[in-house]
């Protein structure tokens, strides 16, 4: 059902604008002011306006896809480089080092879901580096600089998700877009049509098919838009399962 939400939401739109139409027409005797098809030129401007945006915004999509599962990826690897450094060095203490390790993983968990700042999170990166620097002093030199790629791709990670979610696609073109999906609708509201049926047809076929796609590019837009610790039940919102999964076999290690 998370599919169609979106579909769902916009329909009572639709329906009112249908309505205003009929009223328009059938009551106050509005008859139109243009053919319907003179605006062919105005629906094909917005049908390509569309597709630009939506290619734009879904590449930034597929990208964003990727990065829950590099951020797990990247920690596992972390883990793995403990792992070894604690079999190099007995005296190391592997179950602290996984432990400081969730408290990293729930730190960007916590942050995804808008509980923790960004100034918070990377201070939970910065206090991974601070054990890393501990092992270096304990001996364990070769392993934390192993280890310290994978803190800077964490990095990375996380900051190129703080951009995609401080930045939109394209402003301009979404301040466009809707000027035009306004001139349509309004359009559309002072057209004559040759037939009830038509006119019954085409006015919410247009007006679903424009208010639909400019409110799913705007969702898209924006894939980790979380709030309140849940995900904003779209299906415009990426999935978190690959960071949770690794979430749950490093807390079964650690004996949480």
């Amino acid at each position: 059902m998370l599919k169609w939400k979106l579909m769902v939401s916009t329909l009572p739109v639709v329906l009112a604008l249908l309505g205003l139409k009929l009223l328009l027409e059938r009551v106050l005797g509005f008859e139109g002011l243009i053919d319907f098809s003179d605006v062919g030129i105005i629906l094909t401007s917005g049908v390509f306006l569309i597709g630009f945006l939506l290619a734009g915004t879904m590449a930034d999509y597929k990208e964003a896809e990727k990065l829950p599962a590099d951020l797990s990826c990247t920690l596992e690897t972390m883990e793995e480089i403990f792992v070894l450094a604690a079999t190099d060095r007995p005296a190391l203490d592997l179950t602290g080092l996984r432990r400081e390790l969730l408290v990293l993983t729930d730190a960007i968990r916590a942050w995804l879901m808008r509980r923790l700042s960004t100034l918070e999170v990377y201070a939970a990166m910065t206090r991974l580096s601070d054990v890393l620097q501990q092992l270096e002093r304990a001996g364990a030199g070769p392993y934390a600089s192993r280890a310290v790629p994978q803190l800077l791709m964490v990095r990375k990670c996380v900051s190129r998700i703080d951009v995609i979610v401080r930045t939109g696609f394209l402003p301009p073109a979404y301040a466009l877009l809707e000027v035009l999906i306004v001139m349509i609708i309004s359009l559309m509201m002072i057209a004559r049509f040759k037939s009830m049926i038509a006119e019954s047809l085409l006015v919410p076929f247009v007006a679903l098919v424009n208010i639909y796609m400019l409110r799913l590019i705007k969702d898209v837009d924006n894939p980790f838009d979380f709030k309140d610790g849940v995900r904003d039940q779209s299906a415009g919102e990426v999935a978190l399962f690959p960071l949770d999964e690794y979430r749950e076999r490093l807390a079964a290690r650690v004996g949480q």
